[in-house]
């Protein structure tokens, strides 16, 4: 029974609950920061950069035959699946007398497109992602500790009055102030 009973004291001090509180609202407000960046924040920063999805900026390594052969069959699929539907939808301008669209001359995998060919990446867009998503974390957790910080602060103590002396110090301070007396004599 000893050994359930510290177990039991151990879980409900209060340093441990506070600890798990503690975690289980970091998640949650981790979640709310990754979608902050994600989804607010990154957006409109892809627009003002040109259109750019920061999760799909990322740098083929392909130095190896194996990745460069996987890497340009991968571009030329791409290349030809883009160009099959340009000429079916020329096919459909040519009807009606639209100008046909020009053939496509290169084309950017995506990223999953890239793992799934499996050719290696250097994924600096999700770093920066990253490194966002933990600039607005710490911001969060800094403006959270600071306000709980000012919360807690004890208003300044208020001045007290002394408290009245005892009477052993009452009948020295009489036999002091009658020796100055005699003294003054």
């Amino acid at each position: 029974m000893g050994f359930l009973n510290d177990f039991k004291s151990f879980v409900m001090r209060g340093n441990v609950v506070d600890l798990a509180v503690g975690v289980i609202i970091g998640a949650a407000f981790g979640g709310i920061t990754k979608s902050l960046v994600d989804d607010v924040m990154m957006p409109p920063l892809g627009l003002a950069m040109g259109a750019v999805d920061f999760k799909e900026q990322y740098i083929p390594l392909v130095v190896r035959d194996a990745a460069k052969k996987n890497y340009e069959d991968l571009k030329t699929t791409l290349k030809a699946t883009a160009n099959t539907r340009i000429n079916t939808e020329n096919f459909e301008r040519a009807k009606t007398g639209q100008p046909l669209l020009p053939p496509v001359e290169s084309v950017s995998p995506t990223l999953d497109q890239m793992n799934t060919a499996g050719v290696p990446t250097l994924r600096y867009g999700l770093f920066i992602n990253t490194i966002i998503n933990f600039i607005f974390v710490a911001l969060g957790v800094f403006l959270i500790v600071k306000l709980m910080t000012m919360l807690q602060k004890a208003p300044p103590p208020k001045p007290t009055t002394p408290p009245p002396p005892t009477p052993t110090e009452t009948l020295l301070t009489e036999i002091r102030d009658t020796l100055k007396e005699q003294k003054a004599h």
